[in-house]
């Protein structure tokens, strides 16, 4: 994919910024340095690891020549350099960055000295990012422990420790104690009237490990008891009380409830536009979800109108291959489809197919569903010839680089035996259904829709069979 475009306005504003600097007060001064590290945060945002990369590593070379490796602006920059890493998924360099400046605060400092713990917090996070799941838990409960010990329990830093420790618990499967965990994590946060920031993303987390059990309430609960307290604290308009609307929507949409999911939308993709503009990231990102709100509630005509605009200002903001332009291409697609206009919808879906095989391969998994979904959009034109083409294409590719009895494939291949039903080749129907049926019922169960519909067709399958035989006879 395409790095991200840089918001022009901000990246003239830090490197002029960096240069005033360096021109007026030379190049170590730390104030020139802060300025670079901050041009190096701001690559890191926006995806350019590489850059961000290289002026931290040359920043942390100034600072260890003018202060001395156990200098704590050194040792900052140690963190922040494993940080951008561990964004750019290299993990045993980012923890061993992390450990690394873990140990030099311990000796410069102490085991139990704040600053030692601010480094082992950023390094449970370290060990989380990289998948190594138990060695974040036991860092992040000996951090917590600390931390309540050294600060007492209604400090900021105690709640962040208490928070990220059963977001590691989350990551681990064990959700009753990421809920346990982040429960008392926001009832401290909203105790101490913290910065709505840290407040919005425990909530966001906690409502997130109650969708994942299925307890949709609470999740929603969780996101209007923010709502509240964040509209009384910010304001109406402000970013934050967008970001709750946002995610109150997003919270219906998982509950099912399409007509409350569509309204907390809309009004969040009203006030981005007020406060932000038509043409702004944060307002391309709430009318992309809007969209699909409308979509779900099949009011496609709607959601037609937004996926047009989303798909144009992707495809300038971000550019034709990145992520972005080919997410809201793919909506614009399905919508289309959904709103019966086959012809458009088959012809954007083409597209994204083009742009998914230019950026990401031909089997890649994305790809290959973007050939699912263009089989469906003919199929719903009556198209029975490509139909059958795209998705025979669909399962021998999934079949190569999966293996027959990958669920995908499976899925596949019972899709694929609908169309042989369709297309009247029973025989093949027959002989591709009943060499997958018990691998499916194994994989998706008795009753899950792929098996019941594969039973169905080749129920279908059997009585065309048994017609066409009496007629021979």
């Amino acid at each position: 994919m395409e790095v991200k475009k840089r918001p022009d306005q901000e990246f003239v504003d830090l490197k002029k910024t960096f240069e005033k600097n360096r021109i007026m007060l030379g190049e170590d001064h730390e104030d020139t340095l802060a300025s670079l590290d901050r041009l190096a945060e701001y690559y890191d945002r926006i995806g350019d690891y590489d850059e961000a990369i290289d002026l931290e590593e040359e920043l942390l070379s100034r600072r260890t020549s003018l202060y001395g490796k156990d200098h704590d602006a050194t040792i900052s920059t140690y963190l922040r350099l494993a940080n951008f890493y561990s964004h750019r998924r290299e993990f045993p360099m980012a923890i061993r960055l992390g450990k690394h400046a873990v140990k030099m605060r311990a000796q410069q400092y102490g085991e139990d000295d704040t600053r030692t713990l601010k480094a082992a917090g950023r390094l449970a996070n370290l060990y989380a990012d990289a998948g190594e799941i138990q060695e974040a838990i036991q860092l992040g409960k000996t951090v917590l422990r600390k931390r309540e010990s050294v600060l007492g329990e209604l400090d900021h830093a105690s709640i962040v420790s208490r928070d990220n420790l059963g977001y590691y618990y989350s990551l681990d499967g064990n959700d009753v104690e990421a809920i346990r965990l982040g429960k008392e994590a926001l009832r401290r946060f909203s105790e101490i009237r913290d910065d709505p920031h840290y407040i919005l993303g425990c909530a966001d987390r906690l409502a997130g490990y109650y969708s994942g059990l299925k307890r949709y309430d609470d999740a929603i609960s969780v996101e209007k008891e923010v709502l509240s307290y964040v509209r009384e604290m910010r304001g109406e308009t402000h970013p934050d009380t967008i970001t709750v609307l946002n995610n109150l929507a997003l919270a219906y949409g998982k509950a099912h409830d399409i007509n409350r999911a569509v309204a907390y939308g809309l009004e969040a993709y009203e006030k981005c536009r007020n406060y932000y503009g038509e043409d702004h990231p944060e307002t391309w990102r709430a009318s992309r979800n809007l969209s699909q709100y409308y979509g779900r509630a099949e009011k496609y005509s709607v959601a037609v109108k937004l996926d047009r605009k989303n798909v144009k200002f992707a495809s300038d903001y971000y550019g034709d291959l990145s992520s972005e332009t080919i997410s809201a291409e793919m909506d614009l697609a399905n919508d289309l489809a959904g709103n019966r206009e086959y012809d458009e919808a088959i012809q954007v879906g083409e597209q994204v197919l083009s742009h998914l095989r230019e950026s990401l391969g031909f089997t890649d998994p994305l790809t290959l569903n973007a050939v699912s979904n263009l089989a469906g959009y003919y199929e719903a034109a009556g198209n029975e010839e490509e139909t059958l083409s795209l998705r025979t294409y669909v399962y021998e590719k999934r079949s190569f680089t999966l293996g027959d009895m990958d669920r995908d494939t499976l899925k596949s291949g019972t899709e694929l035996v609908e169309s042989f039903v369709k297309a009247g080749r029973i025989e093949e129907a027959l002989d591709l259904g009943n060499q997958i049926l018990d691998p499916v019922r194994r994989s998706y169960g008795k009753v899950h829709p792929v098996t019941t519909t594969l039973i169905q067709n080749l129920k279908d399958a059997l009585s065309e069979y048994d017609r066409k035989e009496k007629e021979k006879n």
